[in-house]
């Protein structure tokens, strides 16, 4: 509810320490993880507005990166040049259409109603999808490396990925999945019959559902996942 409230009343600051700015350059500082689908979501609106966005990698053990935000410890979380925090993908992509307004057929409420189908229901399937086994959670989690220190990366590879590996199961039964990939290919099936022999969604030109798919779809890049889509 309180997640809610923040999104209706759109930017909002954070109390206590301060958010650390996008670099020059940047329009907002992107906080999230490299296989989150809901922060992909954002980064592929930005990719679309031609917004420059600065990614900041979150540590999923400490979350030391958003320490700032103490009432809200998800990502993903937008913090713009102008100093408003937004959280929540749906919100953060408002803030940047409302930043870069597209035409109305891109955000028209059939775009809106797919979109929010993306993050909804084709997103929730990214999560089981990756972590069949627990090798298959360190490789999710090999961008570790490159994103922390030796010893935070280490942790990550190792502790992150047992974690995971150990609520796959919860997460399967929470939406009610017996097989993840069949369940997966039933929601893309879904989608592609909904575009049918056109390009895109939209028709001719991709819409807002295009974007947001596109970046469900993003969070699982170089997984065994991805190859299988």
């Amino acid at each position: 509810a309180a997640r809610r409230l923040l999104v209706r009343r759109g930017p909002t600051r954070r109390l206590g320490t301060a958010p650390p700015p996008p670099p020059a350059g940047a329009t907002l500082r992107l906080f999230g993880y490299a296989i989150c689908p809901f922060c992909h979501v954002v980064r592929s609106a930005a990719r679309y507005t031609k917004t420059p966005i600065a990614l900041t990698e979150v540590n999923p053990l400490t979350k030391a990166e958003i320490k700032f935000s103490e009432t809200h410890r998800k990502v993903p979380i937008a913090v713009f040049d102008d100093g408003s925090v937004i959280v929540e993908s749906a919100a953060i992509v408002d803030e940047l259409l409302k930043r870069s307004p597209p035409s109305e057929e891109f955000a028209s409420p059939a775009a809106r109603k797919w979109a929010a189908w993306a993050t909804g229901e084709l997103a929730p399937m990214v999560y089981p999808n990756i972590t069949k086994t627990y090798g298959e959670c360190r490789r999710a989690l090999a961008y570790a490396d490159e994103a922390f220190g030796p010893v935070d990366a280490f942790l990550v590879k190792h502790v992150g990925a047992l974690g995971m590996s150990l609520a796959h199961g919860k997460i399967k039964k929470k939406y009610n999945i017996e097989d993840e990939r069949a369940a997966l290919f039933d929601k893309l099936a879904t989608w592609e019959a909904r575009i049918g022999d056109r390009p895109f969604r939209g028709g001719d030109a991709m819409d807002l559902a295009d974007v947001a798919v596109h970046g469900v779809l993003g969070a699982v890049a170089g997984l065994l996942a991805r190859d299988d889509v």
